[in-house]
């Protein structure tokens, strides 16, 4: 069925790997053109001005991780490790209408984890597709939207640890990156509008073929093939339209909008409503769906998928085409708010995490990695 594939065990993520199965010419180009375009650069190159910029902000604080007191709501403020269910479970008490509903699933509960998670999708008001995913994870490793129950037991059957089901919601996906100090306003920094990228079939071409002929696909064919492994060959019915991404991160392969002109007093005011539900809950992006852009715009029917700490980004930067410096110029600013946010909240008692801890999280986290498709 089209957009309703499920990945098979042993597939491998998406990274910055060649698709192997292309001739020579079609890989060089495909290279070369990722290289053109700084959003699908390695993550460690264009960090490496923005930790630079991280180290000056620490010498200038007297501290190096003072930003992790951005959000005392999460661990570490939210920089690695961090527990989603951590800010939701506050958010479903106080202000349920704001986000989509939620369990808890315990590694502890063993061979009980599917049951429950069949439980929850057999609410009259939740049903399939169920979404499920880490409670620990980020760039949206380990995230799955399951569409029947034997999709639910293959997820359980494969991975271990805490997870979250969560009601899926229809509509527009929408990244909102806030900034609020004490005792002041809320912020928006960014929005992003999160697509996901299809084709179109023509009764001719192969799968493979459309999205090798498509000028954005084409870029996160290796993401794709291995995705799509066993439907590669189909040929899609003609005016048949085929989601080739589900989830909403771009290392998975969202394409990113720059959204920012949706910012609008009544989304500040709703977003008033959404923080002060989540106490210590003041600086990163909070990632929603709603049934349109223009319900986001008036902060109605809003949904909170998840709340990310200090180290989400102003996702608005990926926009296709942005400037380099202009990206640059987001991130510092972001980074340079971390730490004024976390240096006045240590003021008022907030603590910091250690930067040995800080690193033992971040070590944990990379073999935590190896668990999620």
């Amino acid at each position: 069925m089209d957009g309703n594939h499920t990945p098979q065990p042993g597939t491998r993520p998406w990274d910055a790997a060649d698709p192997v199965s292309l001739p020579l010419r079609d890989r060089l180009s495909i290279r070369l053109e990722r290289a053109r375009r700084w959003e699908f650069w390695p993550a460690w190159l264009y960090y490496l001005p923005i930790v630079t910029w991280i180290l000056l902000l620490g010498l200038k604080h007297r501290s190096p991780t003072v930003f992790t007191a951005a959000n005392p709501a999460l661990d570490a403020g939210g920089v690695v490790g961090e527990r989603k269910h951590q800010a939701l479970a506050p958010l479903q008490q106080t202000a349920p209408d704001l986000v989509a509903e939620f369990i808890l699933l315990d590694s502890s509960m063993r061979g009980r984890r599917a049951t429950e998670a069949l439980r929850f999708a057999a609410r009259p008001h939740i049903g399939f597709p169920v979404v499920l995913k880490p409670d620990v994870g980020q760039r949206g490793r380990g995230v799955f939207i399951a569409r029947d129950e034997v999709a639910v037991h293959d997820y359980f059957a494969r991975f271990n640890g805490h997870v979250i089901a969560q009601r899926y919601i229809d509509g527009e996906e929408f990244g909102v990156f806030i900034a609020r100090a004490p005792g002041a306003p809320v912020e928006v920094l960014s929005i992003v509008h999160k697509t996901f990228p299809k084709v179109m079939g023509d009764g001719v071409h192969t799968l493979r073929e459309l999205i090798l002929l498509d000028a954005r696909a084409r870029l996160i064919s290796s993401a794709l093939f291995a995705r799509w492994a066993e439907e590669l060959g189909r040929v899609p019915a003609a005016g048949a339209c085929v989601t080739l991404v589900e989830i909403g991160a771009h290392c998975r392969g969202s394409v990113f909008l720059d959204a920012t002109h949706l910012i609008t007093p009544a989304l500040v005011a709703t977003l008033t409503r959404l923080a002060d539900a989540v106490p210590g809950y003041g600086f990163g992006r909070i990632d929603l769906r709603c049934p349109s852009a223009a319900a986001l715009q008036r902060g109605e029917g809003l949904r909170v998928l998840e709340l990310n700490g200090v180290t989400a980004e102003s996702a608005h930067i990926y926009h296709p085409d942005t400037p380099l410096l202009k990206g640059y110029h987001a991130m510092f600013r972001q980074w340079s708010l971390a730490f004024s946010i976390g240096a006045a909240n240590v003021r008022q008692g907030a603590s910091t995490t250690s930067p040995l801890a800080l690193w033992r999280l971040f070590r944990e986290d990379l073999k935590r990695g190896d668990q999620w498709f």
